[in-house]
């Protein structure tokens, strides 16, 4: 549709802006009238042409004029000159400055019916523009569906083809994929946000306008029933074939995403038996079904952290697409699986700061989780207990709870921290004194007994090391190899006074 903008373009036309706050008005026709109120019979968004405005008596009738065709949806009135007036009435510039009419000024010698033959063609040759236009973008989203994440790839296409932020939506209002046209003049996540909540109230209203710009929300259907929303915001009221092209758009997308469900259904079933793989040992078995999934990742290796999280399906769904989406060539890829109803992940350590930000998210808040301690691949299932027993400890006030914290202080609080101290004092008493020792002994819980590890913290040489810990387990009367008297130690330096 054309604009008074476009109109007041035209050289060859003897028209002038007086006042034009909205030059991105559209113009679906040319009407002329010497009624005082010819708004009753327009439909709106109309160029109407006057000589005289039925010469209204006053200043409050030339305001009330250009209040009645405001609130017809008058898109601007075109004053003539040179058969009732010489120059536009000061009263009704005045009038259309107070209510936001726009209000050109059209010579003497400018005949409507030229103005009118004018703005016929404009709109002829947008229409036959745009048919052109329209069947080029819909060979490009044909295109586009054949593509891999056909999904994405035909809302960048649709995007770029009608300059528009596109986005589409599962039936919760997730976004499950959205891009915006490069020639966008300004941002509309606000405002598409803004659109998506006042669509949620009222379903049935499916177009919103405001200064920001004007969003569309079309279904997208299969088999007869709604199973995602295409929402798409411009800048500017939307030529209609650019409209048109959201009918196509929606049934590529709808094909598109059957497909995804079914691909992402034999994918998670593979990530559902590698994971499996994986906590009975055969990790062998794992990485083959893992390659299979992810073709281009490196192979299953390195540490791994078990995260449990709980919450709606969808969501889980969501933040288990999410995770897939981050998997790059540069490190092993994640397993997951839905397990009584949780979401049971194995998260390369390196990719748990990024996997955690999800939770971060608006519409991700809702979830919760429970990490455990990593281990190496090979020994994953040993971390796994730890999630999901740190899961429990999450709440309204904490959706990550992390195992090796809630480990540390909920033994302490179960012995009690009177017992605690008093089985510390006792402990180390043999050690009164020796504060190498003590500090060796620090060294060795941290690392779990590795001397090289040990050596380098405390600037030892191995041997040095290797003579004071058979000091310190002499003094102790214990051997620290064991995992119980590594536990009485561990125990008795967190119970040490402050």
């Amino acid at each position: 549709m054309i604009t008074v903008q476009a109109l007041l373009g035209r050289p060859h036309l003897h028209i002038q802006s007086l006042w034009c706050p909205n030059p991105l008005a559209k113009l679906r026709w040319v009407a002329t009238s010497e009624q005082i109120n010819p708004a009753t019979f327009l439909e709106g968004n109309e160029l109407l042409l006057t000589t005289s405005a039925g010469n209204p008596a006053g200043e409050a009738g030339w305001l009330e004029y250009a209040q009645r065709l405001v609130t017809g949806g008058i898109s601007t009135l075109g004053f003539g000159l040179g058969f009732s007036y010489d120059t536009v009435p000061p009263l009704l510039v005045q009038a259309a400055r107070k209510t936001g009419l726009n209000l050109i000024e059209v010579a003497p010698d400018q005949s409507f019916v030229a103005l009118s033959q004018e703005v016929a063609r404009m709109i002829e040759v947008e229409a036959t523009s745009g048919k052109y236009k329209l069947t080029a973008l819909q060979q490009r989203l044909i295109q586009a569906s054949a593509q891999p994440r056909s999904v994405d790839m035909i809302t960048g296409e649709l995007a770029r083809g009608i300059g528009a932020r596109v986005i589409i939506r599962d039936k919760a209002g997730r976004i499950v994929a959205q891009a915006s046209a490069p020639t966008l003049s300004a941002d509309l996540g606000k405002f598409a946000e803004q659109s998506w909540e006042g669509f949620s109230e009222t379903p049935s209203r499916r177009s919103f306008e405001s200064s920001a710009g004007y969003c569309l929300f079309t279904s997208i259907d299969a088999l007869g029933q709604e199973t995602a929303w295409l929402q798409v915001c411009w800048n500017v009221f939307p030529q209609p074939w650019q409209q048109q092209a959201l009918s196509q758009a929606g049934l590529l997308i709808a094909s598109a995403l059957a497909n995804l469900r079914f691909v992402s259904s034999y994918h998670g079933r593979l990530l559902q038996r590698a994971f499996t793989l994986l906590l009975s040992g055969e990790l062998g078995a794992a990485q083959i079904l893992t390659e299979m999934a992810f073709p281009d990742a490196r192979a299953l290796s390195g540490r791994y952290v078990p995260v449990v999280v709980a919450g709606e399906e969808g969501d889980l769904r969501a933040l288990a697409a999410r995770v897939e989406r981050a998997v790059t060539k540069t490190m092993p890829p994640p397993l997951w699986r839905f397990q009584a109803d949780n979401l049971e992940m194995a998260i390369p350590v390196a990719a748990l700061p990024l996997t955690l930000s999800n939770f971060s998210q608006k519409e991700l808040s809702a979830l919760r989780a429970g990490v455990g301690q990593d281990y190496p691949i090979s020994r994953f299932s040993a971390g796994l207990p730890g999630a999901r027993q740190a899961l429990r400890h999450t709440g309204n006030t904490q959706q990550v709870a992390r195992w090796g914290e809630i480990s540390r202080s909920g033994l302490l609080q179960v012995m009690g921290r009177e017992t605690v101290a008093a089985f510390s004092q006792q402990f180390l008493l043999p050690l009164r004194g020796e504060a190498e020792l003590v500090e060796l002994l620090e060294q060795y819980v941290a690392t779990k007994g590795n001397r090289q590890q040990m050596a380098k913290t405390l600037g030892l040489h191995r041997n040095t090391v290797a003579k004071r810990l058979e000091k310190l387990q002499s003094k102790l009367g214990i051997n620290l190899a064991e995992a119980g008297a590594q536990a009485s130690a561990w125990v008795a330096l967190q119970g040490r006074e402050p």
